[in-house]
């Protein structure tokens, strides 16, 4: 079912409510099942920094499954980083 079809749905049964609220109501609802199934998954390449400790990461990232540096899997991190880590 189509974004057009969904609010056609909708405004038959809410006649008062605007198309934008509509719209942006669904949209949300999208972002929510997306963000709590995961069902969306991308790649994203960053390019690494010797001495570099932190790094921006895109503002839609939720979750990180893994990381890699030349197709070598990086172990993932329990707890906090220390200080003397990256010597």
């Amino acid at each position: 079912m189509k974004q057009k079809d969904m609010i056609e749905l909708i405004r038959q049964h809410h006649p008062e409510t605007l198309e934008a609220e509509i719209r942006k109501a669904l949209n949300r609802a999208q972002d929510e099942f997306c963000s709590e199934t995961e069902i969306v998954e991308t790649s994203f390449l960053i390019d690494s920094v010797v001495g570099q400790r932190f790094y921006t990461l895109h503002p839609q990232t939720l979750t990180i499954q893994k990381v890699e540096v030349d197709n070598i899997g990086i172990p993932r991190l329990q707890g906090d980083p220390g200080e003397t880590d990256i010597d």
